[in-house]
């Protein structure tokens, strides 16, 4: 079920572009990281680098569902750059590599929180994001693409532009207005 409800979570977060993140699919991907965590309950001692970097690999699509949706709600040039840098941390083939591409630019993340309006829905998000990087186990990870998944289905993101275009126009009108 969670493999679905991953591939689900991008499909939601992209809908109605077509995301291409992982080259055997989001569900594929999903169900290698469940038989590296079910292989490692039972080969005690073995080399956790696998389970490692299947993990990292769904946590980092988790979070591009958030970030993608968080773009989609807000004209963020930030949420583009970290979006761009979190797809790129994707390609690695070591827990290693992808975090030396995540460190390279970690500044990135700092940029998401400028230029934020009060928006409900986009804070819910980020705080989706945040708990995303956070997370330390495959349950809190499942736990996060069932509650996104919900979150993301709830979000009108056509709504949130006409808002975004309503608030420019309003900053122009009270701009000109005090000149």
């Amino acid at each position: 079920m969670s493999a679905r409800t991953f591939e689900m979570l991008l499909t939601t977060a992209y809908a109605p572009e077509k995301q291409h993140l992982f080259e055997s699919g989001a569900a594929a991907a999903y169900q290698q990281f469940e038989q590296a965590y079910k292989a490692s309950g039972r080969q005690r001692g073995m080399p956790q680098e696998e389970l490692n970097f299947r993990f990292e690999r769904v946590r980092l699509g988790v979070a591009i569902a958030f970030i993608k949706a968080y773009s989609r709600l807000a004209d963020n040039e930030g949420a583009k750059e970290v979006l761009a840098l979190l797809q790129e941390a994707l390609t690695a083939r070591s827990t290693k590599e992808i975090d030396r591409i995540i460190q390279k630019k970690i500044n990135l993340f700092d940029n998401l929180y400028h230029e934020i309006f009060v928006n409900e829905q986009r804070e819910q998000i980020l705080a989706y994001f945040e708990r995303t990087l956070d997370a330390a186990s495959k349950e809190e990870l499942d736990e996060l693409m069932f509650e996104g998944l919900e979150l993301l289905h709830e979000t009108d993101f056509q709504h949130n532009h006409d808002d975004d275009e309503d608030n420019d126009q309003l900053d122009e009108d009270f701009l000109k207005s005090i000149t």
